[in-house]
């Protein structure tokens, strides 16, 4: 019996590469989220504007839920950067759902994120999010399209 059901799985594997490829990148999918999500938090929570920036492309587009669409990596700096100054700290990423095509990623996840408020009281606030990620020709993931809005 382990013998047949080893080699159901070698013929499937041969036959059907791309199903089995496919169940491999969903599961790799929410490692590298968990990664490129880690290292943009950590990034910027630092409080460093600049080096968030190198984690998108070179014209990534960026929509932060007013209606505008930002393009390239110094207006995200710059977007993130009046984010950072006026506060804001504590960002998190929960990745909800995830969908993988070879060398893409799109995420719909929640963020969070803390600031002070004019009595100097911690607030808190967050919503929703889409991300578009790439691997690039380095290997490296970086974001093409991010878009969030806010809610609780």
């Amino acid at each position: 019996m382990r013998k047949l059901l080893s080699m159901l799985t070698l013929c499937s594997c041969i036959i059907g590469g791309s199903v089995g490829s496919a169940m491999a990148s969903d599961d790799s999918a929410e490692k590298i989220l968990q990664s490129v999500n880690g290292k943009w938090n950590t990034t910027f929570n630092s409080g460093d504007s600049t080096k968030l920036a190198t984690l998108y492309t070179e014209n990534a587009t960026l929509s932060p839920g007013n209606g505008e669409v930002l393009v390239g990596q110094e207006q995200i700096r710059g977007l993130f950067k009046s984010f950072i100054d006026n506060g804001v700290h504590n960002h998190t990423i929960e990745t909800i759902e995830a969908y993988r095509d070879e060398k893409q990623i799109v995420q719909l996840g929640k963020w969070r994120a803390e600031s002070v408020n004019d009595k100097q009281e911690v607030i808190s606030f967050g919503g929703v999010l889409m991300t578009v990620i790439e691997q690039n020709s380095d290997g490296i993931w970086l974001t093409r399209s991010h878009v969030w809005n806010m809610g609780n």
